[in-house]
Order: C-alpha cells, then structure tokens, then sequence
C-alpha cells in the first residue's frame, strides 16, 4: 500500500565524480509508489538534483547517463522489478522533459535482487542509481541491448601534449573526412571556406592519446587535412606542452577550438584555445605545428568551428 516517506536523499560518491562525471543515488522514493499502477512523479529533491547536478554535465549532447531502479525486499519479486522499472523511467522522464535526449540514456530495473542481507524495507534500496559519463566518440547509447554495463570511470590529469597530425593512416583519413561531412553538411554558402585539419592530444601521466577533427569556417589561408601514408601510423609535428585547470579525461576537450595564424615567408605563428568542460577553464597557448600554413593572418573563430574527438583515448608512451 502506498505511503509517502518524506523528502527524497541523495547521495553522492565522491571518489567517482569528477569534472563531466556523476555517481550518485536517488533514494528514499516512497512506499510502494506504483500502487494501482498510478504515476506519481519525482520527489522535490530528486527533482532539483537532476535539474542542477545531472542535466548540466549531459545537455548539449555533452555526456550519458546510466540509471539503474531497485526495490526493497518487501513483496514480491515481480512487483519489486515493476516498481523499480517505473522509478527508473520516472527519472527518464523528468530528463526528457528538461531537453535531455532518449538516445543519451540507458536504463535497468533490477528490482530486489541486490537486497539479500538488508531489512524488509530499507530506504537506500528504493532508489535510482545514475552514473554519468563524458560522450566519447559521439555515438549514442546502442539499445536495446540491456543492460549494458557501465564504463569504468575515464581517467584524468592536468598535463597534456597536443600536435599536428601532418601524416596518418588510411583508417583515421576516412574517419576524419567523413566526420567533416557530418560537420559542414549545410552550412557552406557562397564564398564560405572550411578550414581542417587533425591533432593528438597526450595525457602524459596515465599514457593516453585521443585524436581529434577540426574543422572551422574560414575567409583567409586554410588548414588541410594531412595526407594519408602509405605505412600504418601517423606522423606529428611538434608536441607543445599545456595544464588544465583541473583534472580532466584527454578526450573531454572541445566541442571547439579558436585557431589563429600569422604567416610571414616560410614561417608561421599560430595560437589555439581549446574549449574545456563546463566548470573549467578553457586553455589557452601558442604551438607549433611542424608545417607552414600560409601567409598574411587568419583567424577562425571558436563559435564557427568544431573540434571533435574521432576515437576513444588509446595507450600512447610517447613519440
């Protein structure tokens, strides 16, 4: 029979959360809250926390959640899952209504089956467990394959590397041009240029690489692609050293990137900010690119380009 428990709790663990990225359990929902298969909405709490903690880590096609809905022991087993499905979806839903998209989210009833050694009725087992993650490599969530486990928390550090890619392997030229078609799909018109071009990005405390695309509407000299080898591997320009403000995973950068260039002769300057997670602050630095760009100035303005990671952070020791 249903009956309320008061305000709804939530706690977070500490030691998984980090910048783009949430564990955290919605507990406390009330006593049977799917009695008479009645729908009966988020607790205040619940609520508030997903508007202010949950939805700014994943809106903007930014990150992906993991939810999981339990039960306590008391009733039965298949009523248990029936209700630990409709606060799962419960939560889902209140997502979607503040923008967040189906394909961002993944959702497992697990009923009572983790509540062996617990009271009949414990409040920490009526609960949604989320676990919210970066988007790497923008795809969406496969469904309905379910449940589908969790990633392991991405790894992080405030050093990092980042060069040109002046030469690389037929695999990621393909990937490269085809994610820059999904990128400038409809937004050339008369006398627009698109700058591209590709670079690395090293983690250089835990040994990880991820490889981005960038491309931008340009007017001046344009970036190009590097061409394709005929051997696997890739062949960089120089690395150039940065920190981060705060800790994050080397395939958190972008969605964009300011690229200025200076040419004079046969030699170029060239700057870069790199857009970083909400909550830290965008990196600013001169690099070095191994090639020359071309002459005069060009600038290609953040707002109008896109700086995309085309694979998940690969183990990478050095050049």
């Amino acid at each position: 029979m249903f009956h309320k428990t008061g305000p709804g709790k939530v706690d977070v663990d500490l030691d998984f959360s980090g910048v783009g990225v949430l564990h955290a359990r919605l507990w406390n929902f009330d006593f049977d809250d799917f009695a008479g298969y009645q729908f009966r909405g988020l607790k205040t709490e619940h609520f508030e926390f997903l508007k202010n903690k949950v939805v700014p880590l994943v809106e903007h096609d930014a990150g992906q959640i993991w939810m999981a809905g339990s039960a306590s022991r008391i009733g039965t087993a298949d009523w248990n899952m029936t209700t630990s499905a409709n606060r799962v979806i419960t939560v889902a839903r209140s997502l979607s209504e503040m923008g967040i998209r189906p394909e961002q989210m993944q959702t497992h009833a697990i009923g009572n089956t983790q509540t062996a050694n617990h009271r009949l009725d414990e409040d920490n087992d009526r609960s949604v467990v989320l676990w919210v993650l970066p988007k790497v490599y923008f795809e969406p969530i496969i469904k309905p394959d379910l449940p589908r486990p969790v990633p392991p928390k991405p790894k992080v550090s405030r050093n990092f590397k980042i060069a040109m890619l002046l030469e690389v392997d037929g695999s990621i030229s393909f990937a490269a041009r085809a994610a820059i078609k999904r990128i400038v799909k409809g937004r050339a018109g008369a006398g627009i240029a698109f700058a591209s071009a590709l670079f690395s990005i090293w983690d250089t405390e835990n040994n990880l690489k991820c490889t981005y695309v960038y491309a931008a509407v340009g007017l001046g000299f344009g970036l190009t692609l590097p061409k394709t080898g005929g051997r696997s591997g890739t062949l960089h320009g120089p690395w150039n050293s940065f920190t981060t403000e705060k800790p994050i995973s080397c395939s958190q950068f972008g969605k964009s990137m300011r690229f200025t260039t200076i040419g004079i002769g046969d030699l170029s300057k060239n700057w870069i900010l790199l857009e970083t997670p909400r909550g830290v602050k965008d990196v600013y630095l001169s690099i070095s690119t191994g090639t020359t760009i071309g002459g005069g100035a060009s600038t290609y303005p953040a707002h109008l380009s896109a700086f995309v990671p085309l694979e998940r952070p690969k183990p990478f020791g050095g050049p």
